[in-house]
This record gives C-alpha cells, sequence and structure tokens, in this order.
C-alpha cells in the first residue's frame, strides 16, 4: 500500500495529547437555578427560541434528507405494516409477542436460529429486498436486519466479560438494560465528589475548566499504515478504537456536572442513544484541530487522507463527517464552544417516552446550553453577532443527527454481516449496538432539534 505523509498541523506545529485529572474539590451536587426574571441572552432577540422559530437564513448545513413525520408506534418506519394481529416483519398473521415484537412463528424462530447459530449471511442485492409473506426465505440477510430494526432481541444472552464495566465501577445490569434486570432502588446516584456545587462557581470559566479537565484521554487505533488495504482490517481497528472510545464516553459521561443526579435508568439511556453522536463530533473536532481539511483524523495512528477514503469502505461516510471539521473551520469555532456543544450532543436523543427524570434533565440541557451562549459571548460581544454564531452551531448540533444516521444504518448492516464481511466486533459495543441501534434507527427515539426542519 502507497504511505501517505504525515498532515502538517494547522499551525505548523505538532500537537501532543494531554489527559488531565479533575480538581480534587469535595462539594455537593451541580444544581443550576435557572433565574425566572433573567431569560438566556439569546432570547430577547424575537423569533428566537430553541426549538426552533429561527428566522429563516442561507446557511444550509448540511444536504437535506426527507424525513418522514415520527409516528409513536415503534412500527412507524415499515410502511403499510399494521401493528395489531400482523407479523411486523413478513406481514403474516402474528402468533404473538416474540423476542420483544408482535411477529409470525416462522419469524421468531428465524431470528432465534440465525443469532444463536452466528449464521453469516450477505445480501446479493443492495440491502433493500423485500420481507413480506411470500418472499421472506430469499434474502435471510435482509430479514435478520429488519428483526433488529424492529427491537427484536434474544433477551437471554449475557456478557461474558465485565472487566472493562467493573473498572469504571458500572455494573452490567446498568450498561445494557435491555438484556438485563436492572438492579438498584431506582435513585438517582450521588454526585462525584470533584464536581462543585453550583453555588460555589462563580465564573462560568470555572465550568468550563470542569469541562476541559474530564476530556478523554486521545487513545490508539492499532491500525498497522504498512499492511495491505484490506477492508476489514480497517473496520477492525475502527471498531476497536470505537470499543476505548466508549469507554471513555462512559467514565466522561459520569464526570459531567449535573449527570448524576439523573436517575440511573435514564444515565444510561442517553450514553447509549448518543455514543455515536459524541463519537463523530469529537471526530471531527480532532481533524479540525489536527490536520487540514483533506484528512480525517480517527486517531495519532490512524489519520486517513482524501485517497485513503476513496479506497476505503466508508468512503460515503467520510465525505458525510468531513462536514463538521469543515463548519467548524468556517465558524471558527473555541474550545469552550466545543465543550460545551459535546455536553449538549450528551442530551440531544431520548426515548419517545420521556424520561424518568424528565424535569431534572430539561434544566441540565437548559444549563449547558446557558454555558453555551456564555462561551459563545466571549467571542463575540455584540447581541446581533452572538445571536447570529449561536443560530449557527445550534444548526451545527441538529445536522449531526443526518450524519450519525448514516454511520449508524452503516454500522448495523456491518453488523449483521460480520462474519461474512471477517469484521470484528468487540464486546461492549456489540452489546449496544445489539440492545440499541435497532431503537434508534426504528424512529423509537426523538432528536431533540433547535431548528425545525425546512
Amino acid at each position: 500500500s502507497e504511505k501517505t505523509e504525515t498532515p502538517l498541523n494547522k499551525r505548523g506545529c505538532a500537537v501532543s495529547a494531554h489527559s488531565h485529572s479533575p480538581a480534587p474539590h469535595t462539594t455537593s451536587r451541580w444544581q443550576i437555578q435557572t433565574p425566572t426574571s433573567e431569560p438566556p441572552y439569546w432570547l430577547h432577540t424575537a423569533a428566537m427560541t430553541e426549538t426552533g422559530a429561527f428566522p429563516t437564513s442561507s446557511y444550509e448545513g448540511i444536504q437535506n434528507h426527507n424525513q418522514t413525520q415520527r409516528n409513536p408506534s415503534p412500527f412507524s418506519t415499515f410502511p403499510g405494516m399494521q401493528p395489531q394481529r400482523m407479523c411486523v416483519i413478513c406481514g403474516d398473521e402474528a402468533s404473538g409477542c416474540h423476542y420483544g415484537v408482535l411477529t409470525c412463528g416462522s419469524c421468531k424462530v428465524f431470528f432465534k436460529r440465525a443469532v444463536e447459530g452466528h449464521h453469516s449471511y450477505l445480501c446479493a442485492g443492495r440491502n433493500d429486498c423485500i420481507v413480506d409473506k411470500i418472499r421472506r426465505k430469499n434474502c435471510p440477510a435482509c430479514r435478520l436486519r429488519k428483526c433488529y430494526q424492529a427491537g427484536m432481541m434474544l433477551g437471554g444472552r449475557k456478557l461474558k466479560r465485565f472487566g472493562a464495566l467493573k473498572a469504571l465501577g458500572l455494573a452490567p445490569s446498568l450498561m445494557f438494560q435491555s438484556h438485563l434486570a436492572m438492579s438498584g432502588d431506582g435513585q438517582a446516584l450521588t454526585s462525584m465528589s470533584c464536581v462543585p456545587s453550583i453555588h460555589e462557581l462563580q465564573l462560568s470559566q470555572q465550568i468550563i475548566n470542569i469541562l476541559e479537565n474530564i476530556e478523554p484521554e486521545i487513545v490508539y487505533s492499532g491500525y498497522d499504515n504498512l499492511q495491505p488495504e484490506v477492508p476489514h482490517l480497517l473496520l477492525n481497528s475502527l471498531n476497536r478504537l470505537c470499543e476505548k472510545q466508549l469507554l471513555w464516553i462512559v467514565k466522561w459521561s459520569k464526570s459531567l456536572p449535573g449527570f448524576r443526579n439523573l436517575h440511573i435508568n435514564d444515565q444510561m439511556t442517553l450514553i447509549q442513544y448518543s455514543w455515536m453522536n459524541l463519537m463523530v463530533f469529537s471526530l471531527g473536532w480532532r481533524s479540525f484541530q489536527n490536520v487540514t481539511s483533506e484528512y480525517l483524523y480517527f486517531a495519532p495512528d490512524l489519520i486517513l487522507s482524501q485517497e485513503q477514503m476513496r479506497r476505503s469502505p466508508i468512503y460515503d461516510l467520510c465525505l458525510a463527517i468531513q462536514f463538521i471539521p469543515q463548519e467548524f473551520a468556517n465558524l471558527q469555532v473555541t474550545r469552550e464552544e466545543f465543550l460545551c456543544m459535546k455536553a449538549i450532543i450528551l442530551l440531544t436523543t431520548v426515548p419517545l417516552e420521556g424520561l424518568k427524570s424528565q424535569a431534572a434533565f430539561e434544566e441540565m440541557r437548559q444549563n449547558y446550553i446557558r454555558e453555551l451562549s456564555r462561551a459563545i459571548h466571549m467571542k463575540e460581544k455584540g447581541m446581533v453577532a452572538s445571536s447570529q454564531r449561536f443560530y449557527h452551531l445550534t444548526k451545527l448540533m441538529d445536522a449531526m443527527h443526518d450524519i450519525v444516521k448514516k454511520v449508524n444504518l452503516f454500522c448495523l448492516s456491518t453488523f449483521i454481516q460480520a462474519d461474512g464481511m471477517k469484521v470484528e466486533f468487540p464486546e461492549m459495543m456489540s452489546e449496544v449496538i445489539a440492545s440499541q441501534l435497532p431503537k434508534v434507527l426504528a424512529g423509537m427515539v426523538k432528536p431533540l432539534l433547535f431548528h425545525t426542519k425546512q
């Protein structure tokens, strides 16, 4: 394989990655009380609210995708299928609720055999075969994908290795609640000792310092740039990298001010629904900071050039992801803004039915939106300029949903066909993909958008 030159840092010097340890303060929970008499400064501008009443502008963000209106029914992703008495997978008469979904006996048996037998299914078409009563046996790969997207799950599966979760002080039952029984009394965990009370935070900079201190370390993928450019080798390295980053996301979330005030179920739900968003967003930031626009900086040992992307199985995904560092560059996003936006992204995808600690969640989300506005004000002093910048940064966060949807679709498709493609998925990543990703793709969650889609 051809070796590419190591891309230069935008500042023309080497960039070192340092990890920081949280300051050892011993205080109570981070609880911000919103003053009722003084709304966030950007809301003073007419017709600007978080839910999207911003004036239309020429800013297009990302290429628009047609999105059907969501229906509370988990079966709305499959047009023409009736949720009652009809198999959600093939449309045959349903015999009952099997593995969490209303299905016929045939699809029930197929799903059980496919999952337990670890069959290697590959679609001979374009992964969009019709699965109905007559043609359900034609393409097992598409049939299995439809089972996953409907939310079918073998509840008896257990993780073999819990070491990584235990190392973070997190029981497996808390991470994979859709598989294993939830334990505990349902109360929120106490705050970490390093998180100060809001009463001690006289300056917004102190919150920024905390966000900086809990930022995950830079991790390596283990990719050998001298090996042949074989698709499954690259995907295996990316999956190993994702596993390491997923562990850091759990640790980072637990250290995030306000997060441990949420119900433990809500904590796990938010991590499981947003982990891919956080990874892609951070990938965009690393690329913006370390390399020029022709590269993507997955890890210090895995930097893909435009030509390498073109030869890879993830070329289309790379093109979509490159939009993020391009917008960082266009807007000259500051470190403080990035840290606040990242916290908000953890809080932008929720279940359709809401969260157990909904009020605490909404307060936490508003607190970080307020912190973003203050970070913006550090860069833009004028009211109009600040409002415009808030508009563009929230547009970018909204655009993340469409970008990550593409990544999730590719991830689930590869996961289903992993054996045939010789792709390995680490244990923790596999559990999250199998238990939560189908729900995200099936429309059983809702994104919290700042702007109404045009």
